[in-house]
């Protein structure tokens, strides 16, 4: 070990120092290696130095050895240099108290012997800490100090310069934090001058990294992504993990703001990895915060709640204002997106304070649209207006472009359908778009653009801009590989579409219609299109033996506990108490639906998009006897478009969303009755049954009785065939059941062989997929109290099947379990489920069945590979979805198609435990002879009324799918 102080400190002898168990051993080492003594130790902490940008935990590990081992007499420089290094790391991992108290620990201990320079070295760390505590004016002043006290010129020590360049550098980091953005490029193209000229190439990284995140603060992204390239190449180069972490993490930021969503998850997640090897907890708490904004920009707005809380609590903790402030305001907007506005307020108006009290001008602008957006949504728009002029006020001029043009759009916004007065916000938003090349912000702009031209009935300007909205924002979509974020990403941009396929109704004519028929489908189910086209796949299953998978088999036990308790008759929970478990379901969803992102951010680059169907191709997939019937909502509007025989119509103004949901919340009512239990359902059936009819005759009315002249086309020319019809809903319009509807003198089933589609597209989709004999099967039963003749109704349908030919696995009891059900699902024929389901109507992908050992999710279900399977679902609403904004309906029905199913089988509402059971027996007896499925379905439907006249006995099912 002689003569290594004369060379760098070699890695494996410093893992060997490191090692050691005891001090006195460590200082033997020292000594062996001639290194304990001024010169051998200062060497060991320029070697501090460096880890500190690639190792922080060893780095603080060898300031401690050498603070230790120094004498004061000898080497006086050595204890406070240590000091300080040390602080450099406790800053890193987010103890900035503990940080600040060691610079001034070494301030003293410099000044004490002497070093006036090294105790104005100190100010450098002090302009951090100081910064990331939320303290900027003391910041920049310990930063002038350091300024000041070194005068100008050319004939200094390079180390004045070095330390000048470091100050500016250090000072170019605040000025970005308090949004004084040209400032800090100011202060960096004069420390890289200065860089550049001591040839310090990790400082040089430095300047190029902290210009990258300026730039795309003021929509530069382009310019920003070189920077940061170059900053990794330096990183390479160097070695410097922290930096290279931090540098990704960053390039995150960038393509967010391109729309690039895959690649910024990447880099979020590539720097999580390095992140994780390292103690650098402040850097992972940065990390968290902005991987919950790359989650709100996509919708996923539960999965952001869950990161953002998780950051805030650590950013908080570690004084970190700046940051904070910006949890503040995301979790806001999520919060905003969600409905949950009383909650939204507070994290709000305290980001406003904490950017108030820095002088931070554009996020200060930033938060207080997002107050307006509230505002706006309570019904207060005089305030939503006032706020937003107000922000608009703050970021005057061309200093914050992108604050700017925000503030334009949010004007328009509240101004809309007021063209006059929102044409001044829009022109200027256009104006500054010519600088600002954002793909997130382009489609916004286009889409409003094309409204206010449809407005002022500028009709042929209007089309263009909304037809490039459109496309830009399945541009945008296409760069998502997550089939979670295609699912959300519509959420908040249906208006473009909406405004488009107004735009060709209005025109009336043939081609017209075709036109706004092919934008509709363009909004409908887009990312179970994808998945049935197999441009996406769900995300893979994460590996037990992984930490996430770990993870998640922990949390999903946690989470069929909790379900459990939902439905355990037992005990009677108090409200407090169901909201609890509530509370706790909402959260291990959410941090479920996180671990399911993560693994997920590997998958292969999908191709942008799968194409939904022309019309001509869909009608050639279209049996030629079947009318298609697909409602859509545009507004307040509901219409319907009705395809036969290769001709396409459109009633328009069939009725009002209002008028609908009343009637639809009455229906719900009606079958709700049937909870008090059989003997009320006994005594009072014939008042039942007419109260439920005045319902569903009332809807009738509103969505059938207006097409009664197009549908009688589709009649066969035999008497008592019934016409076949395939519906496709929008919107709220899925929970109709539209074969149940009354006339006033018989139901829709009567005269119609009725399936359902979640989209044309689908529709068609779903017939070409293979019509499989029945060979295999799977019958799984779980009864209950709650269901005590599901097992029974399962070993029938198991004789069914086997009467059929199908090689039947049937289990029931503690047989019907996950495992059992995910390695049998694949290959079946059939699969038949007759077990309790849980619709979640906050979070419907964890719609779930209960299963002996656990629940399964909808989420759970994408996994499977079902092959063209025909799945029935015989469970309490198992068919039951909610329909996201860009009518994406999520649920076990969605689910159960995307993992390959032909056709599903499902439940509107709870349904009745005997009932089910003949409806089962009679479908599977249809089934059996070769009868075609959706006209199985009828038959057993009116067999069961036979008996059971109330609808809500034998129309709770729906046939979605194949035919």
């Amino acid at each position: 070990m002689t003569g290594l102080q004369d060379t760098m400190v070699r890695a494996e002898w410093l893992e060997e120092l490191l090692g050691l168990p005891s001090s006195e051993q460590q200082l033997a080492y020292l000594q062996s290696a001639n290194l304990l003594d001024a010169e051998g130790l200062s060497k060991l902490l320029d070697q501090a130095m460096r880890l500190a940008r690639s190792d922080p935990g060893k780095a603080r590990q060898l300031t401690l050895i050498c603070a230790l081992a120094a004498q004061p007499g000898s080497a006086p420089g050595i204890i406070p240099r240590a000091t300080y290094v040390r602080a450099q790391t406790h800053a890193i991992n987010g103890d900035f108290t503990t940080a600040l108290e060691l610079i001034q620990s070494a301030r003293e201990e410099y000044e004490a012997i002497g070093e006036k320079i090294e105790a104005l070295r100190t100010n450098l760390g002090r302009m951090h800490v100081l910064n990331e505590l939320g303290r900027h004016q003391e910041a920049l002043e310990a930063g002038q100090t350091i300024l000041d006290a070194l005068g100008l010129g050319e004939e200094r020590h390079p180390q004045s310069k070095m330390m000048e360049a470091l100050a500016l550098l250090n000072q170019g980091v605040i000025f970005e934090t308090i949004g004084r953005y040209e400032e800090a490029l100011k202060a960096y193209d004069i420390a890289e001058a200065q860089f550049t000229g001591l040839h310090s190439l990790e400082r040089i990284g430095d300047v190029s990294n902290n210009r990258g995140i300026v730039l795309v603060h003021l929509g530069r992204v382009s310019q920003a992504l070189e920077a940061f390239e170059k900053a990794s190449q330096i990183w390479a180069e160097t070695g410097l993990t922290l930096s290279q972490a931090q540098t990704l993490s960053n390039l995150g930021d960038a393509h967010l703001a391109l729309g690039n969503y895959t690649s910024s998850l990447k880099a979020f997640e590539k720097a999580r990895c390095l992140f994780e090897k390292l103690e650098a907890q402040a850097n992972r708490s940065i990390l968290l915060r902005k991987t919950a904004d790359a989650y709100l920009a996509l919708n996923l707005f539960p999965e952001a709640l869950s990161v953002y809380r998780e950051a805030i609590d650590l950013i908080k903790q570690a004084g970190m204002a700046d940051h904070h402030a910006r949890a503040l305001w995301g979790m806001g907007a999520a919060l905003i997106a969600q409905g949950r506005l009383e909650e939204a307020e507070p994290g709000l108006t305290e980001a406003v304070s904490l950017f108030a009290d820095a002088d931070n001008t554009p996020m200060l602008c930033s938060v207080m649209l997002e107050q307006a957006a509230l505002q706006k949504v309570c019904g207060d728009q005089d305030a939503a207006l006032h706020t937003t002029q107000r922000a608009l006020a703050l970021v005057n001029g061309d200093t914050w472009p992108v604050q700017r043009l925000y503030a334009c759009l949010r004007m328009a916004d509240l101004l809309l359908p007021d063209a006059g007065e929102a044409e001044a916000y829009l022109s200027e938003a256009q104006h500054l778009t010519t600088f600002l090349n954002l793909p997130v912000i382009n489609y916004r702009l286009n889409s409003r653009l094309g409204r206010l031209r449809a407005l002022q009935q500028r009709d042929r300007e209007a089309q263009p801009l909304l037809e490039a909205a459109v496309a830009q924002i399945e541009a945008l979509r296409g760069n998502l590989a997550q089939e979670a974020g295609r699912v959300s990403f519509f959420q908040d941009k249906t208006a473009a579409y909406e405004d488009l396929i107004q735009l060709h109704l209005d025109r009336k004519d043939t081609e017209s219609i075709k036109q706004a028929f092919a934008v509709a489908e363009r909004a409908k189910s887009r990312a179970l299109v994808d998945l049935l086209a197999g441009v996406t796949t769900p995300a893979r299953h994460l590996s037990k033996d992984s930490v996430l998978g770990n993870r998640m088999e922990a949390l999903q036990a946690d989470l069929s506990a909790t379900y459990n308790r939902f439905l355990d008759t037992s005990e009677s929970l108090e409200e407090t108490k169901l909201l609890e478990l509530q509370d706790r379901a909402n959260r291990l969803e959410q941090e479920i639906g996180r671990l399911r992102l993560e693994a997920a951010i590997g998958a292969k680059e999908p191709d942008p998009f799968a194409a939904p169907y022309s019309l001509d191709d869909l009608q050639s997939h279209l049996p030629g006897d079947l009318i298609l019937l697909a409602y859509h909502i545009i507004g307040s509007e509901i219409l319907a478009f009705i395809i036969w025989n290769g001709e396409i119509e459109v009633v328009r103004r069939l009725s009002r969303v209002a008028t609908v949901q009343d009637l639809l919340q009455r229906l719900t009512i009606q079958m709700d009755r049937f909870r008090a239990g059989s003997d009320f359902a006994r005594r009072h059936m014939d008042l039942l049954e007419k109260s439920a009819q005045r319902v569903l005759a009332a809807l009738y009315v509103e969505l059938i009785k207006p097409l009664e002249p197009w549908l009688e086309r589709g009649f066969p020319l035999g008497e008592n065939i019934p016409a076949r019809l395939a519906i496709v809903p929008h919107g709220f319009l899925h929970q109709v059941p539209f074969h149940a509807l009354w006339d006033g003198q018989r139901y829709f089933l009567e005269v119609y062989e009725i399936s359902y589609a979640l989209s044309a597209t689908i529709f068609a989709l779903c017939q070409q997929r293979g019509c499989h004999e029945l060979r295999h099967a799977l019958v799984m039963g779980l009864a209950d109290s709650l269901i005590p003749g599901v097992d029974d109704e399962a070993r029938f349908v198991a004789k069914q099947l086997v009467d059929a030919g199908a090689k039947t696995n049937l289990l029931i009891g503690k047989e019907a379990k996950r495992e059992s059900l995910d390695t049998g699902a694949s290959g079946c024929d059939v699969l038949h489920l007759a077990c309790h389901g849980l619709f979640r109507v906050d979070n419907p992908m964890f719609s779930a069945l209960k299963l002996s050992d656990g629940w399964l999710t909808a989420a759970d279900v994408l996994q499977y590979g079902l092959d063209d399977a025909l799945v029935t679902l015989s469970a309490c609403e198992s068919g039951r979805s909610r329909v996201i904004s860009g009518d994406e309906v999520i649920g076990l029905p969605r689910a159960f198609l995307g993992a390959g199913a032909a056709a599903v089988l499902v439940s509107l509402w709870v349904v009745q435990d005997e009932t089910t059971a003949a409806l089962m027996s009679h479908w599977y007896e249809q089934l059996r002879h070769g009868v075609e499925r959706v006209a199985a379905l009828r038959k057993a439907q009116l067999s069961i009324r036979e008996s059971y006249p109330h609808p809500y006995y034998w129309a709770p099912f729906v046939l979605i799918g194949q035919r």
